[in-house]
């Protein structure tokens, strides 16, 4: 009796066990069904798929485009999901791919997808030019120094900025076109200012204060100047925290103080600046550039004189997780499970979205109304449909 009890025993923990690894595989398998939808004024918004990822410090980035997500970690692995249903496409270890081993001093510190092709950087100033379709190498290269800025693709040249060298490599075959270097008297090895290109023209901002126009053709300096708010005082102006855009013939940035500044592209004279302390990106829509400031108001400031034409505190603006633009809608999270829907032509809140018991890590556009949300281990593909 014993026996048999002890085997009787053994049989239900086999199958707790087994009733375990499936609840553990459903958990992280792909829900291909739409749930119902919500509806809203302005807007409705559908759950399309989760999917459980392994969220953690081994992970880099993850990036998408219209087809793809890209789950990127520092050894080099990258896993590429079908945007659409969840589903895994392929992945590969790229560092093993080209070495024959794994590198223990060997790190992925940057990742960009740009058109089809993923851009891979690491720690010992190598390029890998991958085709997001296939996981195809196309090119393997090195530059002059670790990337320290985003990626900026422009008439087939990839633009690199690292430590006040700017180096122009053909996004084809990676050749480097030209390299130049900027002087500077400061060192900032976490510099991570991210050059600008319009027509022609690259506007790199440099961390010792100094702004360079370089042509993208030859890669030679059009002019070079520091930037001073009053004569008698030299102010160190570009802030290497915010990205910079270029709306016509300005350039708009935040200095290091977080004021916001315009200057003329071709000159680098300064038009105007807001003493206005902004913590987060730069979006533009119909002649106004919106942002926040540091006491968590929605500005609106009007491009041509600088001008702040709105205020908004209606909504939860504090530990900002996202901040984009879509078309005449703002989509802003915050790290408390809150999604604000936000009609910038009628400056007024649509909606909030509500990720009950998680908090957001990360949030972007994926392709026209798609959208990926990251909260604790999870992947969401919410689909969201506006009223115009």
């Amino acid at each position: 009796m014993i026996i048999k009890y002890n085997i009787n025993i053994i049989i239900l923990i086999k199958y707790f066990i087994l009733i375990m690894i499936i609840l553990i595989f459903s958990s992280c398998t792909i829900n291909n069904k739409h749930n119902k939808y919500y509806y809203f004024d302005g807007f409705n918004y559908s759950i399309k798929w989760k999917k459980f990822i392994s969220y953690n410090k081994d992970i880099l980035d993850i990036i998408s485009n219209d087809k793809y997500v890209i789950i990127a970690k520092y050894n080099g692995l990258i896993q590429v999901i079908d945007i659409n249903y969840g589903r895994k496409i392929w992945s590969k270890n790229f560092f093993y791919y080209i070495h024959h081993r794994l590198l223990n001093n060997l790190k992925l510190i940057k990742i960009f997808l740009i058109n089809n092709n993923i851009y891979l950087f690491t720690n010992k100033a190598e390029i890998y030019a991958i085709n997001v379709n296939y996981g195809m190498l196309i090119w393997h290269t090195t530059t002059v120094m670790p990337i320290t800025s985003k990626l900026l693709l422009v008439n087939h040249l990839l633009i690199i900025y690292s430590n006040n060298i700017l180096q122009a490599i053909n996004e084809n075959n990676g050749a480097t076109k030209w390299i130049t270097s900027f002087y500077s008297n400061t060192v900032s090895l976490h510099n991570i200012i991210t050059p600008v290109a319009f027509f022609g023209i690259v506007v790199v901002f440099s961390s010792n204060g100094i702004i360079s126009a370089v042509s993208l053709d030859q890669g030679n300096i059009i002019w070079q100047k520091y930037i001073t708010i009053c004569k008698k005082k030299l102010v160190t102006m570009i802030s290497n925290q915010i990205e910079p855009i270029i709306i016509n013939n300005t350039i708009y940035s935040i200095d290091v103080n977080n004021h916001l500044i315009a200057l003329n592209l071709y000159s680098g004279k300064i038009l105007w600046f807001v003493k206005t302390y902004i913590i987060s990106n730069l979006l533009y829509y119909n002649n106004y550039i919106y942002c926040i400031d540091n006491q968590y108001n929605l500005l609106s400031i009007n491009i041509f004189n600088g001008d702040v034409i709105w205020l908004q505190k209606k909504i939860n603006l504090y530990n900002i997780t996202i901040f984009l633009m879509y078309k005449n809608y703002l989509i802003i999270s915050n790290s408390y499970e809150f999604i604000y829907i936000f009609n910038v032509s009628k400056n007024s809140l649509v909606y909030y979205i509500k990720i009950k018991n998680f908090n957001i890590n990360k949030i972007f556009l994926s392709k026209k109304n798609n959208f990926l949300i990251l909260f604790n281990n999870r992947i969401m593909n919410i689909v969201i449909n506006f009223k115009y």
